[in-house]
């Protein structure tokens, strides 16, 4: 039986070729109205809002029929802390996806997604993955895969590239190659690759704790085309509270937003999927509650006791103001941190502080589907 009838030639790689003949010469104008006039250069996310902001600077100047989305051929990274509806986005663009592949082949009607349109893989170590992405077959990746979500690279990229490794090995070297290898994947199949990244946590003595990317290097940021961050927040409607999800763009066809998050959407996550919600920030009647400072007590009534004591009920607080507040999530019950050490909170391609500032840095442990350091990988063909 032949090798390539099995495996596929190599164009991921380009180790080996038997030809040595140039590719067709298309020229530049061509190739740009080809690209205008193909609505499938962009995957939907679900959301028409997010769909419009990741048009970036030619959003005014593009064809009705170019609704948006995720790029084919980048890499864009989704990142949040957990139970900020990353898988929930992944899927819904992989739905999506898949119905408007149906559309464009001739159906006519958005029919139920066909299930041997999806391919899914589980990667429980950083070989596995690596393997997959390298070299892939025909069979892993079809020639016509439109969309390649994997979910939670970062956690075995973390666990088996740590910063402290010691050896012959670079940590940031194997993450740049790692990338890069991404990248060729998106251009090769010309397909759009997302992923599902977990955050960390860095904190700084005398200064308050910020959320970053789990991987931060240059390379890692240089390699990643456009870059969506997810988070929560607790609105309120009358008496009523509401969890509502947000999605901004940090980062557009390789180029940073001017702020540090802009064109934020609004959405919720319901048993059919995800649907965009108005939300406003500067609205009153969406505001969280703020309960009413209590005076001053006078330094007599409170005993001079100890700050760090346990009563709080000499320091005035109340017991209505926890119950003020919406319960949390039921996704980030059970879930922690792990500690990674000293220093880690920085860029990998940072120095050390020489003013003795104790910085650490925190990565979750549990992944938005609670089963920990897993690496789920989706195709869509």
């Amino acid at each position: 039986m032949d090798y390539h009838a099995i495996h596929g030639y190599d164009i991921a790689s380009f180790d080996t070729s038997e030809s040595t003949h140039r590719l067709p010469t298309v020229p530049a104008s061509q190739a740009w109205e080809e690209l205008k006039a193909s609505p499938a250069t962009h995957i939907s996310t679900g959301l028409d809002a997010l769909d419009r902001a990741l048009l970036g600077d030619a959003a005014d100047s593009q064809d009705a029929a170019v609704k948006g989305g995720v790029k084919r051929g980048q890499v864009t990274e989704i990142w949040g802390p957990p139970g900020c509806g990353k898988t929930a986005l992944g899927l819904a663009s992989v739905l999506k996806s898949v119905r408007d592949s149906r559309v464009l082949a001739g159906s006519g009607e958005i029919q139920d997604v066909d299930p041997s349109k999806l391919v899914h893989y589980s990667c429980m170590t950083l070989p596995h993955l690596l393997a997959f992405i390298t070299r892939p077959t025909t069979t892993s990746i079809p020639p016509n895969a439109s969309l390649i979500v994997i979910s939670s690279p970062t956690a075995l990229i973390n666990s088996f590239l740590p910063r402290s490794l010691e050896g012959k090995g670079n940590p940031k070297q194997a993450k740049g190659f790692i990338m890069t290898t991404l990248q060729k994947l998106a251009a090769t199949k010309d397909c759009a690759v997302v992923l599902l990244s977990q955050c960390a946590t860095k904190m700084r003595s005398e200064q308050r704790a910020t959320l970053i990317p789990s991987i931060n290097t240059t390379l890692w940021e240089q390699g990643v085309s456009t870059r969506l961050v997810l988070f929560r927040d607790w609105a309120w409607h009358g008496n009523k509270s509401s969890s509502v999800f947000l999605a901004g763009v940090q980062k557009i066809d390789g180029r940073a937003v001017q702020d540090a998050v802009d064109y934020v959407s609004a959405f919720k996550v319901e048993a059919a999927g995800i649907s965009s919600v108005h939300y406003d920030a500067s609205d009153p009647g969406m505001e969280v509650a703020v309960v009413a400072r209590r005076p001053k007590r006078k330094l007599g009534q409170t005993e001079l006791e100890v700050p760090d004591s346990e009563d709080d009920e000499d320091y005035g607080w109340a017991d209505e103001d926890e119950d003020a507040l919406p319960p949390p999530p039921s996704q980030w019950q059970g879930s922690e941190d792990l500690i990674l050490g000293k220093d880690a909170g920085l860029s990998e391609d940072e120095q050390e502080p020489d003013d003795g500032i104790q910085e650490y840095y925190f990565e979750d442990d549990v992944d938005e589907a609670g089963e920990g350091d897993r690496s789920n990988n989706e195709t869509m063909d």
